[in-house]
């Protein structure tokens, strides 16, 4: 790996972190360099401000979804299998790097997620739109727009994981109950006159 990227890289994941403990504010360029062990000065060596950094930050967290979540599809499956580990990755993802979806929360709802961006297409919204795209021409998804059926699931994850993060000991007495969550949202996504 390219040691300049492998440093920025190393700047974008203590960012990260950070920005999960600290929020945005609480976030200063160089409290970001002394957690990546690197000289103040070296992060606008890569970043020409913390804006840059935050707005790169979203670029590269987007990045690492899509490259985890598509990765591990298997077009050659069947379409609910396919959805179920869709669930199961996701899910999986946001668990084990919780920055990941602190970060988002917190963009999305910051002055970085402008209109302009809003309106943009990245590789894991064009992926996602695919993936339910081909849902849908196989007959098995309701004929909606892949983006609603996107809203819906995503946001169902997303809520799912949040409670299992900022719940546990309730989370972990509900056990099975939270397993038929997916169920519950295929149900909701799935062509009608379709059987299981």
């Amino acid at each position: 790996m390219d040691f300049n990227q492998d440093k920025k890289t190393l700047l974008l994941e203590s960012a990260l972190e950070l920005i999960r403990e600290n929020g945005f504010h609480g976030t200063p360029v160089s409290m970001v360099a002394k957690h990546a062990g690197v000289a103040a000065g070296t992060v606008y060596t890569y970043f020409q401000s913390k804006d840059e950094m935050i707005k790169e930050l979203y670029t590269y967290v987007k990045s690492h979804i899509y490259l985890e979540i598509s990765g591990k599809d298997d077009p050659s499956l069947p379409f609910q299998a396919r959805f179920y580990a869709l669930w199961e990755n996701m899910t999986d993802l946001y668990l084990a790097k919780p920055s990941i979806q602190s970060f988002m929360d917190q963009f999305v709802s910051s002055p970085y997620n402008t209109s302009e961006l809003q309106q943009s297409v990245d590789a894991w919204g064009k992926w996602l739109e695919q993936f339910f795209l081909q849902g849908i021409d196989q007959g098995i998804l309701r004929p909606l727009s892949p983006k609603i059926l996107s809203v819906m699931v995503i946001g169902s994850i997303i809520s799912l994981v949040r409670y299992l993060i900022y719940f546990q000991s309730t989370s972990k007495t509900m056990g099975e109950d939270l397993n038929l969550i997916p169920q519950m949202v295929w149900d909701g996504i799935k062509r009608q006159d379709k059987r299981d």
